[in-house]
């Protein structure tokens, strides 16, 4: 098989999407050695996968760069073009889109929730709202089989999208297998220097969106410091994508979470530590000692995963895909109650056993998403796709 890949979210490794597409493909390089594989991305970037698997660099437009027109026009006629020019039979989709002439050949479409639709002002932006609709309608016209990453996902994006639930199939998101290493001394040592760590933190990770509810996180915080006597750090890692088109309204600034956690007179408790590498993201993983995400909605929820691979215990929102994929292995909290959040936190770093617990079978839960098997799957759907290609449009 020529099996096409839309890589666009390679350039965005901090990304959810970025880190579904680069696990994904890593895994597919391990199993499979017949098939070849077109990977289109709008730069280069750094690749090591093995030969039958080929980096091809579509140049975006020149003119309105980072404008979702720019990047419309790129998914839909540039990639389209692609797909004639290097005769691929099977295309998949990393995230809601398709391009035009899919719908002719083998056409996989990854759909990872329909948060656009769930909070009203992910669509403020007018043209954003236009570019998500369009996308919508296109993947559901073009699209063979269509790849959800959780049965909560499923469920929801099934009704916004007029899709059957049954037609979906669920593949999981697998792990980077940075977070299964434990760090040596030598490398711990380092890494508090190079971050300046003198003594223990809480640890969110997750992205700046406002649905990830960062100001309840900092207020919960704030709540534990003075009820609980916390003497700990918040550290969030994260920041606003610049690399691609974005909305401006689905994103908290640094500098207003900045101004909210001085009003609660924590500012030099709360850290603002930006982008990091995946072996520091690991690092600081480990080290924590409790991660928390109090995100109003997840397709997936990586992050959770990332941390139970550490062995770090988890203070989770009990909304969205969280309670689907870490059921008994983390604390669930309804992520608007502050004082319960802080409670649930001080209960995770103070109570030994619980935390020995939820380690425990956080990392049970986590060996659940072999990345292996789930890669596995996904080559299947490929050759079922490319079997009714073959058979409804080939002479």
């Amino acid at each position: 098989m020529r099996i096409g890949i839309n890589g666009y979210y390679l350039t965005t490794l901090n990304s959810g999407i970025g880190q579904y597409s680069i696990n994904l493909l890593r895994a597919l390089a391990e199993i499979d050695k017949k098939n070849k594989y077109f990977v289109f991305t709008t730069q280069k970037i750094d690749w090591n996968l093995p030969e039958n698997f080929r980096l091809k660099v579509v140049s975006p437009l020149p003119l309105f760069r980072r404008t979702f027109f720019n990047r419309f026009f790129w998914e839909e006629y540039q990639l389209g073009n692609a797909l004639k020019r290097y005769k691929i039979e099977v295309f998949h989709g990393l995230y809601q889109s398709l391009p035009r002439s899919a719908e002719k050949i083998g056409a996989v479409v990854t759909i990872h929730d329909a948060i656009p639709w769930r909070f009203p002002f992910e669509r403020k932006q007018l043209t954003y709202r236009w570019y998500s609709d369009l996308r919508k309608d296109l993947v559901t016209k073009r699209a063979n089989k269509i790849i959800t990453v959780s049965e909560t996902s499923k469920i929801d994006f099934a009704a916004i999208y007029g899709i059957k639930p049954e037609t979906i199939e669920v593949t999981y998101e697998s792990i980077d297998p940075v977070f299964w290493k434990k760090p040596t001394p030598t490398e711990i040592d380092q890494f508090k220097k190079t971050y300046k760590l003198n003594r223990d933190y809480i640890l969110y990770t997750g992205g700046l969106k406002r649905h990830k509810n960062i100001r309840m996180l900092i207020k919960s915080f704030a709540i534990l410091i003075k009820d609980h006597g916390y003497q700990g750090d918040l550290y969030i890692l994260g920041a606003i994508r610049k690399t691609m088109a974005v909305s401006p309204y689905i994103y908290y600034r640094v500098e207003d979470l900045e101004k909210y956690a001085k009003l609660k007179k924590i500012g030099d408790r709360v850290k603002f530590v930006g982008f990091v590498s995946r072996k520091d993201m690991s690092l600081f993983m480990h080290q924590a000692q409790a991660f928390v995400s109090l995100s109003l909605y997840e397709g997936f929820g990586l992050p959770a995963i990332e941390a139970m691979t550490s062995g770090t215990p988890s203070v989770l929102s009990n909304l969205g895909a969280y309670p689907e994929i870490a059921a008994g292995a983390g604390l669930f909290v309804y992520p608007y109650g502050p004082h319960r959040i802080a409670e649930a936190l001080h209960r995770v770093v103070t109570d030994a056993n619980l935390s020995r617990q939820l380690v425990k079978k956080g990392l049970e839960k986590a060996r659940f998403f072999d990345r292996i098997k789930i890669a596995q799957r996904v080559l299947e759907i490929y050759k079922e796709v490319y079997d009714d290609y073959k058979i409804n449009f080939q002479p």
